[in-house]
């Protein structure tokens, strides 16, 4: 693919189904990888003795995560979030089980909040690219607004925002009529 002059933002090449398959196939790996790490992260509330296999493991994980991480954030499209800051945040955070373990219980409980805050957005991230993969409807991007899973399936089904025109001829006909009747009582 070629670059975009330098300012200019590059232009992601139209995906097919093959990729978006690719797509899904790679968040989904990332999301297991991510629920893979809460069992880690809940042994930092534990007392028992931590061994140099989980500790193997965990870092493995951590690096497996941030690959898959990467893939997903090159491949996927700019507006659909799913948490790439808060999962970043976290690996820097979480350098090995006995670390997690020696915290505060208040950098602990920040740590969790952490991880569910990410939880949640790969999880919608995740339900869009399963929409998107499963619909293989080519959706078009409009500049500015509100972005997310529910932006996406309306923009599929075609489905856009509401008038406010009949809100506006309702409130215009409530205050004349409340106009009237003062009117008519003042003048009584």
């Amino acid at each position: 693919m070629a670059t975009a002059p330098k300012g200019l933002p590059q232009q992601k090449k139209k995906q097919t189904p093959e990729d978006r398959e690719l797509l899904l196939k790679e968040a989904k790996q990332l999301l297991s990888c991510w629920l893979r790490i809460r069992e880690f992260l809940l042994m930092a509330f534990q007392n028992d003795p931590i061994t140099p296999e989980q500790e193997k493991t965990f870092l493995e994980l951590k690096s497996e995560t941030a690959r898959s991480q990467r893939v997903v954030a090159q491949k996927i499209q700019e507006d659909l979030k799913f948490g790439s800051d808060k999962i970043t945040d976290f690996l820097r955070q979480a350098i090995s089980i006995a670390h997690l373990r020696s915290l505060p219980m208040n950098d602990k409980r920040l740590l969790v909040s952490v991880w569910h805050v990410g939880s949640v957005m790969l999880h919608r991230a995740v339900g869009a690219l399963e929409f998107i993969a499963e619909t293989n409807i080519e959706i078009k991007r409009s500049k500015g607004g509100p972005r997310g899973i529910k932006a996406i399936k309306s923009e599929a089904a075609g489905i856009a925002k509401k008038s406010k025109l009949p809100m506006i001829a309702g409130i215009i006909v409530i205050v004349a009529v409340i106009g009237g009747v003062v009117y008519f009582l003042m003048n009584m």
